[in-house]
């Protein structure tokens, strides 16, 4: 199997590295316990702590609070295979997440809102210019979904035609349940989907980390350049036409229960950037999620993978976070990144196909007769 398939195909064979890395003693040699006994017990220990916290604190989604999850989970899984294993594990984790935690506390940086603004949640959007001297963008967006809007036959805007539609004024809908945990999903899938590949299949979890980290780094570089207000904010600034826009994202959460943390750490300017709306990254870390293991994929896989990105779509619409201008855009930004990472390694790959021809044969050594 050559690494452009091995990047892009769902199979999920371990690499050499990962299969040294898991080998370890079966036993403990104080105890003679099982190391997977062990292992098993300090999962069910881990999910244990994890509910209670969810239940008492809310679903964490802060980079910080998720990479102290992960490293938990990961310490587990290299319980009883020795120190080496634990700072391979740290090595292979440490680069990528310490760029996607400068990502965060970068995005803030594109906000053009100060500290008190951000902490009394008070952002106004006419005449707002960020760090850069760039203007705020509030119009386009409005025009280019009022456009579609009215080639789909919904008379208006998607937003303004999802909510009035399907979402009620007296009491949250069921459905809101499910837009609320697709929203939050966003936080949790990439982290999963990272160590499922790092415990699998290291050299997945390589391309699959740096097609996460290109991503935000192109679309941190966007929220600087082209600093947008999402449809709630726009509503907010009574610049939004039609009836008012709610933010639903999270209101669901109310029916079964459970709320969203922001971490353990204050989050300030530094972390919160309400107009990081263009492109969306929540349509397109879900895009790069389905886009990644769709090679290979039988049709019905294919179309069970295409369902989360379209589902994340409907959320964001619904719940007023963002337009469809800004889901396209971040659709358009992870097939960008997919097709990418592909043309260079199938490059790579005819280049190096290319050099091992270029190789001459070492000539059959004749024996000759005295």
């Amino acid at each position: 199997m050559t690494a452009l398939q091995a990047a892009t195909t769902g199979r999920n064979d371990a690499s050499p590295e990962a299969q040294a890395m898991l080998r370890g003693p079966e036993r403990m040699a104080s105890t003679g316990w099982r190391w997977s006994y062990v292992r098993w017990t300090a999962f069910a220990a881990y999910a244990l702590g994890m509910a209670i916290f969810i239940h008492v604190q809310g679903i964490p989604t802060d980079r910080l609070g998720i990479y102290a999850a992960i490293l938990i989970v990961l310490s587990i899984v290299v319980l009883g295979r020795g120190w080496a294993a634990w700072w391979q594990m740290m090595i292979d984790w440490l680069p990528f997440q310490l760029v996607l935690i400068a990502y965060d506390y970068s995005r803030g940086l594109a906000s053009p809102y100060s500290d008190a603004q951000v902490q009394t949640a008070t952002y106004p959007i006419h005449g707002v210019r960020n760090a850069l001297g760039l203007p705020l963008h509030v119009e386009f967006p409005i025009h280019f979904d009022n456009w579609l809007g009215m080639h789909l036959g919904m008379g208006g805007m998607p937003t303004t035609w999802v909510q009035e539609h399907l979402h009620p004024t007296t009491a949250i809908p069921w459905y809101g349940a499910l837009v609320s945990l697709v929203y939050v999903s966003h936080f949790l899938v990439m982290p999963i989907v990272a160590i499922v590949l790092w415990i699998r299949n290291r050299s997945r979890f390589v391309v699959w980390m740096r097609m996460v980290v290109v991503l935000a780094v192109a679309g941190v570089a966007t929220y600087f350049v082209y600093p947008m207000a999402p449809p709630w904010l726009a509503d907010d600034g009574d610049v939004f036409p039609g009836p008012v826009v709610g933010r639903y994202t999270s209101q669901g959460f109310d029916l079964i229960g459970m709320h969203m943390v922001g971490g353990i750490i204050s989050q300030g300017q530094y972390l919160v950037n309400p107009v990081a709306a263009m492109p969306s990254l929540h349509t397109a870390y879900a895009t790069l999620a389905a886009a990644f293991f769709w090679f290979g994929k039988r049709w019905w896989q294919k179309a069970l993978l295409a369902c989360y990105p379209i589902a994340m779509g409907f959320a964001l619409v619904y719940g007023g976070e963002h337009y469809v201008v800004d889901e396209i855009a971040g659709a358009a930004y992870a097939l960008a990144v997919i097709s990418g990472w592909r043309i260079l390694r199938a490059r790579r790959i005819r280049r190096e196909a290319a050099a091992a021809a270029d190789v001459p044969e070492e000539p059959e050594l004749i024996e000759s007769s005295a």
